[in-house]
């Protein structure tokens, strides 16, 4: 077999393997067109190109790619820009060995954000979704302590607006990306990978879609009741026991009857948004909801799906008719997490103190329970009053 050749990607690819009795590892074949250039067929045939070089008296060798993926054009321009650089007096190894030690933006949150933040937080899928989809077509090339903040504030701006495949992302998703690159680069900082955080400097756009509809202490009782009425036990719970708690939509769709106490009158949630577990106090009416709802064996869950063995996982739909079975308006406004800000708002207005409300809802900090607290009408005309009586 001739080992030298003009390599061309037929012949490369036509390559036998190395037969499995040789004593090296790989066949090893020579390009006639680049001094150097090799390609090495394995004994599977799977097929590689290298280098091979002398610098100052040492034998060397800098891999250029597997094949297909790397075809015989792009093996030669690697291979000639390796020869220039030797020219020079550089080792190509040299160079590409710090090359490896300055990670692309994509390299650095596969590698390294990614397997930490699975560890820290539970929501880190959407954190993977967004960089797939968003940043990693734009930034994901870019060696991470080149990034500037005109590049990410440039992605900023082409996702907030339409593009041919798609409309404009919401403020609100924009955010969420930026977000995204902002702990990146804190981790980075601290890691020293970068010297700086660039996405730091670019500002969040501001947010129109804030949603300020809660249901009133009427609407949450026409909603109980006719949650409690639902043909399905599950569904019908599910959303009764949400519209009582102000537990988070996913706190209560994957609870367990293991960690429900009926002694004790309580439920555990052994990992909510913020990483930590919780004991969610139950009342008599919690109680009598849970009591309806049947257990289904081998499901461990309380409120089940139609997979076996699995939670409930999208009733949208049913959420939609029950609001208007309860004869509740404007149900566009109205979503499954609107419960959550409704149970703290009537709270609020029955007097209670924002530090209840917090620990009811388990927030970290006040902050967030503002957030949700919003009085009723009733309560800041009363307010108005009091007011008025004080400086009359």
């Amino acid at each position: 077999m001739d080992k030298q050749f003009k390599f061309t990607d037929a012949r490369i690819r036509a390559l036998p393997a190395n037969p499995t009795a040789a004593s090296s590892t790989d066949l090893e074949v020579s390009d006639t067109e680049i001094t150097g250039l090799k390609c090495l067929s394995g004994k599977t045939g799977k097929k590689r190109f290298l280098l091979r070089y002398i610098i100052d008296g040492r034998k060397r060798s800098i891999g250029l790619g597997r094949f297909p993926e790397v075809d015989v054009a792009t093996a030669r321009s690697a291979a000639q820009r390796c020869r220039r650089m030797l020219a020079q007096g550089q080792d190509p190894k040299e160079e590409q060995l710090a090359a490896k030690q300055r990670p692309t933006v994509s390299a650095f949150f596969w590698d390294t954000f990614l397997p930490l933040q699975k560890k820290h937080k539970k929501s880190w899928n959407r954190d993977a979704q967004r960089f797939r989809d968003h940043v990693e077509p734009c930034l994901g090339s870019v060696v991470y302590e080149e990034l500037r903040a005109g590049q990410v504030q440039q992605l900023q701006l082409k996702l907030n607006s339409p593009a041919d495949d798609r409309p404009a992302l919401s403020e609100a998703t924009c955010n969420r990306v930026l977000a995204v690159l902002k702990t990146m680069g804190q981790v980075a900082v601290r890691l020293d990978v970068i010297p700086t955080n660039e996405a730091m400097k670019i500002r969040q756009l501001r947010e129109n879609n804030a949603r300020t509809r809660f249901l009133s202490t009427q609407e949450m009782k026409d909603l109980i009741r006719v949650a409690r009425a639902h043909e399905n036990p599950f569904i019908g719970g599910f959303v009764a026991l949400l519209a009582i708690t102000g537990c988070r939509n996913s706190e209560i769709r994957t609870a367990k009857w293991a960690n429900l106490n009926l002694p004790e009158r309580s439920l555990f949630v052994p990992y909510t948004k913020n990483g930590k577990g919780r004991v969610v106090y139950l009342s008599d009416l919690a109680i009598d909801i849970l009591d309806n709802v049947p257990k289904v064996p081998g499901n461990p869950y309380i409120f089940v799906g139609r997979k076996p063995g699995r939670p409930l996982s999208n009733c949208r739909k049913s959420f939609r008719r029950l609001l208007l079975q309860a004869g509740i308006k404007d149900v566009d406004n109205v979503v499954l997490h609107t419960l959550r800000h409704s149970v703290a708002s009537n709270l609020v207005s029955a007097g209670c103190s924002i530090y209840d409300v917090k620990a009811q809802l388990a927030h970290e900090s006040l902050q967030s329970t503002q957030r949700y607290a919003k009085l009723t009408v009733e309560r800041q005309r009363d307010t108005s009053e009091k007011l008025s009586q004080l400086v009359q």
